[in-house]
C-alpha cells in the first residue's frame, strides 16, 4: 500500500464548548447542529466498518477541509461596504487564513485571502458573530442570507444585505466595522433545496429584508434556460425608499417567467402613481387575503409552491391566507 494512502475513518465532529453558544436563541443552535452531525458521523462509521473501510488519499483529504463550518466560526475580512438605501448596506466578506506574526513589523499580523470555494447554496443563510459595543463581552449572533452568486463564492467571498437599526445591538456592532476588519461567520444553514422545475408556479411572499433569500433563488431560475418555472414575487414595504434590490427586481421582470408586484403600506395611491417606474407594478396597501386569492386564481393548487420570508406577523398572516385557500403546509417553505 502507498504510504500516502490508508484506510480512513471520518473525524468525529468536535463538540462545542459551552462558551461557543451565544445564548441568543439563534436557530439552528450550535448544539443542535452538533447532535445532528454526530448522528450522521456514527452512521458513516457504521457503513464504513460494514464495508471494511474506504481507501482514500489522506494528503488530498487534508486539503478538502471546507472553509465554512456549521460548528465553528471562521474568519472573514470585510473588503467592501456599499450604501444601498438610507438604512441598508451591502457588505462583502473574503475568507482569510489564520494570521501569522509579520516578521517585518513587530506585533503586526497579515491575513492571507483564502480563495477556496464557499459551498453556499441559494437560499441558505450564515450566522455572524458580533460583540456588544457597550461591554465588548456580550456575544451577539444574527442570521444573514448571502445575495451573491457562485462567481463570488468561487473565490471565497460572499455578499450580504444588512439593514441597520438605530438601537439594534448587532446594528451598532456592524456600524463600527471598518474595511479590512476581521469578522466571524459559521454555516451555511437551511432546509430548502430548490430543484429545477419541481413546481410549475413558485410564489414568493416577502417583506423588508425578507427579499434576501428570494432574489438569488429567482435569479438562478431565470438564468437557467432549462427551467420553465414561473415566479410571482409579492414584496411588501412601507415607502418607495424602503424598496430593497429595486433595480435587481426590475431587471428580473425582463424575463418571461418572472413577475413582481410591490405593495407599499405607507404610500398613497397618488404617490404610487407618480413615483412608480415604467413597467413596474406597485400598489398602495398591504398583501391581504384578496391579493392571495387573486394570484392563486386559475392555478392548480398542487402545482404551486410558496416561499415566505418576513416579520413574524407577516409570515403568520401569509400562512393563514394560503391555508384558507387550500395550500397545504408541505407546499409552503418558511425562511
Amino acid at each position: 500500500m502507498d504510504k500516502n494512502n490508508e484506510f480512513f475513518m471520518p473525524p468525529r465532529p468536535e463538540e462545542p464548548l459551552e462558551s461557543d453558544c451565544c445564548g441568543s436563541g439563534c436557530s439552528p443552535c450550535i448544539f443542535d447542529i452538533y447532535r445532528k452531525q454526530l448522528l450522521e458521523w456514527e452512521k458513516q462509521c457504521e457503513m464504513l466498518i460494514h464495508n471494511k473501510g474506504v481507501l482514500v488519499d489522506v494528503e488530498s483529504n487534508q486539503h478538502n477541509i471546507p472553509v465554512l463550518s456549521q460548528l465553528k466560526f471562521s474568519p472573514f475580512q470585510l473588503i467592501s461596504i456599499e450604501e444601498h438605501t438610507h438604512n441598508t448596506y451591502f457588505y462583502t466578506f473574503q475568507a482569510v487564513k489564520m494570521p501569522e506574526l509579520n516578521s517585518t513589523a513587530s506585533g503586526v499580523t497579515d491575513y492571507v485571502p483564502d480563495k477556496r470555494f464557499l459551498n453556499i447554496k441559494i437560499g441558505e443563510h450564515l450566522i455572524m458573530n458580533g460583540r456588544s459595543t457597550e461591554t465588548n463581552k456580550s456575544v451577539i449572533s444574527r442570521a444573514y442570507t448571502p445575495i451573491s452568486d457562485v462567481n463570488l463564492h468561487s473565490i471565497g467571498c460572499f455578499k450580504v444585505l444588512v439593514k441597520l437599526y438605530e438601537d439594534g445591538r448587532m446594528s451598532k456592532y456592524i456600524k463600527g466595522l471598518k474595511k479590512y476588519d476581521i469578522t466571524e461567520w459559521r454555516g451555511p444553514y437551511g432546509d430548502y433545496k430548490y430543484l429545477r422545475a419541481s413546481h410549475r408556479f413558485l410564489i414568493m411572499l416577502s417583506a423588508g429584508t425578507g427579499i434576501a433569500p428570494m432574489y438569488p433563488i429567482a435569479k438562478s431560475i431565470v438564468d437557467d434556460d432549462l427551467d420553465e418555472t414561473f415566479i410571482h414575487l409579492l414584496f411588501a414595504c412601507r415607502h418607495f425608499e424602503d424598496i430593497l434590490l429595486r433595480n435587481e427586481i426590475q431587471a428580473l421582470t425582463l424575463y418571461w417567467n418572472f413577475k413582481a408586484e410591490i405593495f407599499l403600506s405607507q404610500a398613497t395611491s397618488q404617490v404610487v402613481e407618480t413615483q412608480s417606474r415604467y413597467s413596474e407594478t406597485v400598489h398602495s396597501g398591504r398583501i391581504d387575503k384578496d391579493v392571495i386569492s387573486r394570484i392563486l386564481s386559475g392555478k392548480k393548487l398542487d402545482q404551486i409552491f410558496v416561499l415566505i420570508c418576513g416579520t413574524k406577523p407577516f409570515n403568520k398572516d401569509m400562512i393563514n391566507f394560503l391555508k384558507h385557500f387550500g395550500i397545504s403546509e408541505s407546499n409552503i417553505q418558511l425562511f
